[in-house]
């Protein structure tokens, strides 16, 4: 693995967390950015994209790995629970990746992956109360784990 890889990952994180926050920011509230950008969908289907780019390939699998991520990402199973749960929400949307097994992905990284977005995104949450902080640290560790499957 070359740093290069790691230092583009830890770049697309970056642009993750931004991307995290800005599909999180109210549209009601006056800001610079224009209200396009302040939807819910800039979250929902861009940082997906920053999180699968460093293992590209013209597979379908990549395809399905990037829907389902986009769609654990619409949720924060506040149906399921009765309130927003970011430790599962992490996990799902690790277990968003499991479709790269068909692409050779080694399955105890991508279960790495699932429980290390879990439990970050649960400790976050748990210890904050700065929706700043929260959203940036979820939309980076949402990406960061990407490094594992560089390997």
């Amino acid at each position: 693995m070359e740093i290069a890889s790691i230092f583009g990952v830890i770049v697309l994180s970056v642009i993750s967390a931004i991307a995290y926050r800005l599909g999180g920011l109210s549209k009601d509230t006056p800001h610079w950015l224009p209200v396009w950008m302040r939807h819910s969908w800039v979250r929902d289907w861009l940082c997906p994209i920053f999180c699968l780019l460093p293992i590209l390939s013209g597979s379908l699998w990549l395809l399905l790995a990037y829907v389902a991520l986009a769609g654990a990402l619409t949720t924060y199973w506040d149906r399921l629970f009765g309130y927003d749960n970011f430790w599962f929400a992490g996990f799902m949307c690790g277990v968003a990746g499991f479709p790269l097994l068909f692409l050779g992905h080694n399955w105890i990284l991508l279960a790495i992956r699932a429980v290390s977005i879990c439990l970050f995104w649960g400790i976050i949450c748990a210890i904050s109360e700065n929706d700043f902080v929260e959203e940036y640290s979820r939309g980076f560790f949402l990406c960061l784990p990407t490094i594992l499957l560089l390997f």
